[in-house]
């Protein structure tokens, strides 16, 4: 089945511009997998968006601050998204801001069910 490992968010905090945000995570593939993929008999997508951690749902739950843009899956491996991202966008509530980054992996095809999630590290700015 396929599997999302090794997930890492890095928030680069650059001095008078927006921030550069890098979202990387690693998919492995079964062979069986990697056949229909390479074939093109399915089709996978990867999704990253960035997520304002504000707890528990007395506080509001969580808020989907960012989304990059969604990639059609070919190859296993180290897949990486970079974005600069306004501070704006970043700021989800009062004080410090938790953020993390939450990776979807996911199949078009019904008769082909794949749909695995993984969550990054937590960077407070």
């Amino acid at each position: 089945m396929a599997s999302l490992s090794n997930p890492t968010l890095q928030i680069d905090l650059l001095t008078g511009s927006d921030p550069n945000v890098t979202a990387t995570v690693n998919v492995t593939l079964t062979p069986f997998e990697n056949f229909v993929v390479s074939q093109g008999l399915v089709n996978l997508q990867l999704a990253v968006k960035l997520v304002g951690e504000d707890g528990n749902f007395f506080n509001g739950g969580n808020d989907d601050l960012y989304f990059f843009p969604t990639k059609n899956f070919t190859n296993a491996g180290i897949n990486t998204f970079q974005a600069l991202v306004s501070l704006g966008t970043l700021d989800e509530d009062i004080g410090n801001d938790e953020i993390f980054a939450n990776f979807t992996l996911q199949s078009t095809e019904q008769a082909f069910p794949v749909n695995t999630s993984i969550n990054s590290n937590v960077i407070v700015i």
